[in-house]
């Protein structure tokens, strides 16, 4: 492909040099920049591509996209735009040849839920008969592959990237997350979806997007990628989210469980039994294992403006059951028979660090989740208290360099709601973890919490402290397998701390 036909529908402030160069492969970063590639210079918000203009040049790039004038000596092309992002996002579609045209590409967006929306939407696919790929938060899932995930959203030209692979392996459906960050930095453009879901909306992330309007407007643009005869699948029950309904020019689904959705879930049923002590604790603290547990089931029927019919899952919680409901939204745009929904709702295996129930053998019940907002931990204890009597002892800490305002609710949420609260560290990044935890801390009037900025200590102490019948939550990182100090991510797992921890008590 030749810079010129790479440069197909962009708007273009200058060009110098010759366009007729052919280009090997694109690059946004200057490390892997080879001879033949055309290079984008991004503004960063801690890197500006532009200073290595001259570095890309003597490694043999045949071009580079700039927002900034640059003198360059050599027969090298410069291409002048207003948007490097932009430009970046058009031509990597072109230059993998538009693949989201030749999948039916399903894009999921909201505060929380993504996640496990997404998971629910591919395994009811499956079911369907369909090859499914996926991009989000844990991994990256294309043809026979499994990658780690180094953003929710990959940048443009790696989503291009994994979409092209998609369309090479035969794969049908390609479901991805998008973050509100991919959207105002422009990754998802040059897509086409064929749906479109909004979960929910609640507080986070306004470090990034300064105020709440601007961060639901971002969340908002996803719905600028549908055609008029393309689905948005839309969570009823949310009022910003529901005003969308009345603005957007293509077919709407509305999913909740109030009156008013087109897809109504109804006489919801939570069958979640704990068996009071299927750990028995002998007298030196130690534990001895009897396990007579019961299956967790969560069932109820989803009305349709054609159907009635009754799903159940594996996966607990109200937070599920909307969960559900958006991707049988999604499966009812798309035409997925009914028989499919059912049962892909029903295999459908639990999301490693959603609601992920972790046993090691302990004398009470502890649930790992990705709660890092104030609307997710509030929920995520709420569920908690449906499920038992006993007490509920909730670990967390608030990302460093991240929306400072959300951490004194985090705190009064977690201080009201839960009987016992151990403050800590989550990934700190730059910042002190004391300094995040006094922010934390502001928000809590109760005295029902310890501090203990070491996650690892914090964990073996809020398990010290459990009894039979107690859940520890512990919430914030969910799968995640690092924890990110000084700028360093060192290896930790929430759930591999707690295993550990449980089998020196035994």
């Amino acid at each position: 492909m030749t810079i010129a036909e790479i440069l197909r529908g962009l708007n273009v402030k200058r060009i110098t040099g010759p366009l007729e160069k052919e280009i090997e492969g694109i690059a946004y970063d200057s490390r892997v920049v080879k001879k033949g590639f055309l290079f984008v210079a991004i503004k960063g918000l801690s890197v500006d591509g532009h200073a290595f203009i001259k570095d890309v040049i003597s490694k043999g790039a045949v071009g580079v996209v700039t927002e900034k004038a640059v003198d360059v000596q050599n027969e090298i092309t410069v291409i002048k735009v207003d948007d490097s992002r932009d430009a970046l996002a058009l031509m990597s579609a072109a230059f993998y040849r538009d693949p989201s045209k030749k999948l039916s590409l399903i894009g999921i967006t909201g505060t929380n839920g993504k996640t496990t929306t997404s998971y629910i939407t591919k395994n009811i696919l499956e079911v369907w008969g369909k090859k499914v790929g996926l991009l989000g938060t844990v991994q990256y899932i294309v043809a026979n592959k499994i990658l780690p995930a180094s953003h929710t959203t990959p940048e443009s030209l790696d989503l291009q990237g994994y979409l092209r692979e998609m369309v090479d392996n035969n794969i049908e459906y390609g479901v991805i997350e998008v973050s509100s960050h991919a959207l105002a930095l422009k990754r998802v453009k040059g897509c086409s979806f064929r749906v479109a879901v909004f979960t929910n909306f609640s507080q986070d992330h306004l470090d990034f997007h300064g105020t709440m309007d601007d961060y639901f407007a971002a969340k908002a643009m996803l719905f600028d990628y549908l055609g008029k005869d393309d689905y948005a699948v839309l969570n009823w029950d949310d009022s910003m989210v529901r005003s969308l309904a009345e603005k957007l020019n293509c077919h709407c689904i509305t999913c909740g469980l109030e009156r008013g959705a087109m897809l109504r879930a109804m006489n919801i049923t939570d069958n979640r039994q704990q068996t009071t002590d299927y750990r028995q604790q002998t007298a030196d603290n130690r534990l001895q294992t009897t396990d007579n547990r019961r299956q967790w089931e969560l069932s109820f029927m989803i009305q349709t403006p054609e159907d009635r019919f009754a799903v159940s899952s594996a996966l607990i919680g109200r937070n599920n059951v909307y969960n559900i409901l958006m991707s049988a939204g999604v499966a009812y745009a798309l035409g997925v028979s009914r028989e499919a929904i059912i049962e892909g709702i029903r295999t459908v295996k639990p999301v490693e660090g959603r609601l992920e129930k972790i046993d090691a053998g302990q004398n009470f019940l502890c649930i790992v989740d990705y709660a890092h907002t104030e609307d997710a931990l509030k929920k995520l204890i709420e569920e908690a208290r449906l499920i038992t009597s006993g007490k509920i002892i909730t670990v967390f800490g608030c990302g460093g360099d991240r929306d400072r305002t959300k951490r004194p609710k985090m705190g009064a949420v977690a201080s009201d709601l839960s009987d016992f609260v151990v403050i800590t560290s989550d990934n700190s990044r730059i910042e002190e973890p004391s300094e995040i935890i006094k922010d934390i801390i502001k928000g809590i009037k109760k005295d029902n919490y310890m501090i203990e900025p070491d996650r690892a200590k914090a964990i073996e102490k809020a398990i010290s402290i459990a009894k039979t019948g107690d859940i520890l939550l512990i919430a914030g990182k969910g799968h995640e397998n690092y924890q990110e100090i000084k700028g360093i991510r060192y290896p930790f797992s929430d759930k591999e701390v707690f295993k550990k921890t449980i089998q020196n008590l035994k």
